[in-house]
């Protein structure tokens, strides 16, 4: 916001904040921490952080509105998982897979995407929702999807490769062309995943805009 507001590059907005080291550093060793998680052979092999709660198949014994949101979100993030893995399957069966495997990712992507956003309006008036609401909801859920993909995503990887295409692409796929209003809390919560992003890969953040969604937009093609 401070970026936006006075006009300034988003590595100014950072530095004026005391308590960006500890954040940052922290966030890197949750995500180095995630990495040993997948590399384990065995589940025993795992211990679990004892600052972030296990998963739990109910959200009401999460007495934290904001670990509640984090339920949400990485529930939705999962239900793309599966969904873009559910395409793959469907592929298989009908036997009409994509000419490439980086062309049928991208697909799957596009996919699920599409499937967790096209009946938005039928959802939210059956549950009594904003449409808004839920749509800026599923796209977030969606966007953090993409962000745990880009931070497993090997670095010699990010360019693709014979089975993926390259990483930029899948984001933009997953995140980009949303319509939804410039005041969206998708936008700000999109841009913040985006900046962990390019920090994490210590790249230069001299960027200047006008809101969050142009935050978003020029990120991704930085990304690229």
């Amino acid at each position: 916001m401070l970026s936006t507001m006075h006009g300034v590059t988003l590595e100014q907005a950072l530095n004026t904040d005391p308590e960006r080291g500890p954040f940052e550093l922290d966030f890197k060793q949750r995500i180095s921490r995630a990495h040993s998680l997948i590399a384990a052979d065995e589940t025993s092999d795992i211990s679990w952080p004892a600052d972030i709660h296990e998963p739990t198949p109910d959200r009401e014994s999460l007495d934290d509105p904001q670990h509640q949101a984090t339920f949400d979100l990485v529930g939705l993030a999962l239900a793309f998982a599966f969904l873009h893995e559910f395409r793959h399957v469907k592929y298989l069966a009908d036997g009409d897979t994509p000419s490439t495997l980086p062309e049928e990712e991208i697909a799957c992507d596009a996919y699920a995407r599409e499937f967790m956003t096209s009946r938005v309006a039928d959802y939210a008036n059956k549950h009594g929702h904003r449409f808004i609401e839920v749509h800026q909801k599923r796209a977030a859920g969606i966007a953090l999807a993409a962000i745990i993909i880009h931070a497993m995503t090997p670095t010699h990887a990010y360019w693709g490769n014979r089975q993926y295409p390259p990483i930029a692409e899948r984001l933009t796929a997953m995140i980009g062309n949303y319509r939804l209003p410039a005041d969206s809390s998708f936008w700000c919560f999109t841009a913040c995943l985006l900046i962990a992003l390019m920090r994490l890969e210590n790249r230069s953040l001299d960027v200047v805009a006008n809101s969050n969604e142009e935050i978003v937009n020029i990120l991704l093609d930085r990304l690229r």
